[in-house]
């Protein structure tokens, strides 16, 4: 592009680091990152948005907080980008330090600020945490309500805690109606925790959710199966056959 005489601007470097950072391309990164300091870019907080995220794709978070450090200016984007980066890479109680000193900054949190923070304290096993910020979002009205994957979130902390009767309790009073994936978190921890019953419902549930995915099916037969219930097993594995559904590539019959 610079050979055939084209200029490279701010928006040019910022779609270049966009893409840079799905493919975690490090050294194209750091190029990129250099000649932006040769052309004077990188005092821009556009551009700087950019390479925090492209350095946290990358897995480069001392890089990242860096440039983090370094910036006059920081916008929701600068603090999802450092806070995305930190939860993806496992430091969850460092993700909650962050979104305090982001609050006290003034830097009112999105709903892609709250599912990173929750997704931390998933991920960390900080339920009260994890509930703390759940009812933030419900109770501030000047913050977004919680969305479904959110809900999935508090099902999923309870589930992985071994609270599956809070769980199920907090699905049943759901101010919007569960999805799918709520119900694959209960039964994820159902399946962990050796409640077949629960996991049964929960399956069950999903099938009526998603009839024609067939996973649904699969994962129904192999809860049946696992209470030695084969007939029922057999006959989701023969529903699902007759809905001319097959089987996707990763599930298997037990």
């Amino acid at each position: 592009m610079k050979r055939a005489g084209f200029t490279v601007d701010h928006y040019t470097f910022a779609s270049i680091l966009k893409a840079i950072g799905n493919i975690s391309g490090l050294e194209e990164g750091m190029q990129t990152h250099c000649l932006a300091l040769k052309t004077g870019y990188t005092f821009e907080v556009f551009i700087q948005n950019g390479l925090l995220s492209m350095y946290t794709r990358c897995g480069k978070l001392e890089d990242a907080e860096r440039i983090f450090s370094s910036m006059e200016e920081r916008d929701l984007i600068s603090w999802n980008s450092l806070l995305t980066g930190c939860a993806h890479h496992g430091y969850g109680r460092d993700v909650m330090v962050m979104f305090e000193e982001m609050r006290r900054c003034g830097i009112k949190p999105d709903l892609t600020t709250f599912l990173t923070v929750l997704s931390a304290c998933r991920h960390a096993g900080l339920l009260d945490k994890g509930i703390k910020y759940f009812d933030l979002m419900k109770n501030d009205n000047s913050l977004p309500p919680p969305k479904l994957e959110h809900y999935a979130c508090i099902v999923d902390l309870y589930g992985r805690a071994g609270h599956l009767l809070e769980a199920e309790a907090f699905i049943n009073n759901m101010p919007i109606k569960p999805g799918p994936s709520v119900f694959k978190s209960l039964l994820s921890a159902c399946q962990l925790h050796g409640n077949k019953e629960l996991a049964v419902i929960s399956a069950k549930k999903l099938v009526e959710l998603c009839p024609n995915d067939p996973a649904t099916y699969i994962l129904l037969a192999n809860v049946l199966a696992s209470e030695g219930d084969w007939n029922d097993a057999e006959g989701q594995r023969k529903l699902m056959l007759d809905r001319g559904l097959s089987k996707k590539p990763g599930y298997s019959w037990l």
